[in-house]
């Protein structure tokens, strides 16, 4: 059988292909109890490896404007500041700090062109941001590890 890590890492990759299947049919693949993936979705949930579940939908289906922001900050300002303000953000799907010629990249999802053109000008009022370019997403294809286009 395969070690702790395995068994965890498992889980969770058959949890992101489908996060509403039973417990019972978890432990049936991997060949182990619904008792011992249940104590371990919890243990798993409460170290904060598991932060939720959600749905994955395709935004052409339910007609949101999806858009990506590459931003970089001026100088001096905190990254990790400008992120947790970015974040606040309902539209906001995904917001990362990285490395690179821009240091935030983000996914919103927008109801709109015009509501995508009015969260850019809110954005660009951020104290600390240098410069915001944005990317109209033409086609999605794969989002949280799922594939929307087949």
């Amino acid at each position: 059988m395969a070690d702790k890590m395995d068994i965890d890492e498992e889980i969770i990759k058959l949890l992101q292909a489908d996060s509403r299947q039973s417990y019972r049919d978890i432990a049936k693949q991997l060949d182990i109890s619904h008792v011992s993936v249940s104590s371990k979705v919890k243990a798993l949930e409460e170290n904060g490896v598991i932060k939720g579940y959600t749905t994955i939908v395709d935004p052409d289906k339910i007609n949101i404007y999806p858009l990506c922001l590459r931003i970089s900050a001026g100088a001096g300002a905190d990254l990790s500041k400008i992120g947790e303000k970015i974040a606040e953000y309902p539209e906001m799907n995904t917001v990362m700090r990285v490395s690179g010629d821009c240091e935030l990249l983000v996914l919103a999802m927008c109801r709109s062109r015009e509501s995508a053109l009015k969260l850019l000008d809110e954005i660009n009022t951020i104290k600390g941001i240098g410069k915001v370019e944005s990317h109209i997403v033409l086609e999605a294809i794969k989002m949280a590890g799922v594939k929307v286009k087949s």
